[in-house]
């Protein structure tokens, strides 16, 4: 008998890929949270960027010993901008797996009630091959 039908080896690696059950409640719930958190974290960065600009404004007219200066402190708002993008990036990605999940349970749902004509036409949608 090989390895991987041996019963304690089933026993160890079974269930690993099985689907995860969707929450659509809580994944709805979780995209608004996101989206109000949204609201207040884009007037932080316009101010960020900002800055920024006004900065980059002045390093092209700044002579030389305040152009380092200038430099050292764009570059601290980088980091803040970075870092504040990057968290804001990561959410979207996540809270867009949420919603194809959601979509793709939708479809199982309108397919078990018999909805197969829209099942159909929503898979031909190229926004709901979930390509992007």
């Amino acid at each position: 008998m090989s390895l991987y039908e041996q019963s304690w080896w089933k026993r160890i690696f079974a269930g690993k890929n099985k689907p995860r059950k969707t929450d659509a409640g809580s994944d709805i719930t979780a995209i608004k949270e996101f989206l109000q958190d949204l609201q207040q974290e884009i007037p932080l960065l316009n101010r960020e960027l900002e800055q920024l600009e006004e900065l980059e404004k002045e390093r092209s007219v700044a002579s030389e010993g305040v152009l380092q200066v200038n430099l050292e402190t764009q570059g601290k708002f980088f980091d803040k901008i970075f870092e504040r993008y990057e968290f804001f990036e990561n959410d979207t990605s996540i809270n867009g797996i949420r919603l194809q999940r959601l979509g793709k349970h939708f479809l199982e749902h309108a397919k078990k009630a018999g909805l197969v004509d829209l099942v159909h036409l929503k898979k031909k949608d190229h926004r709901w091959k979930f390509n992007w």
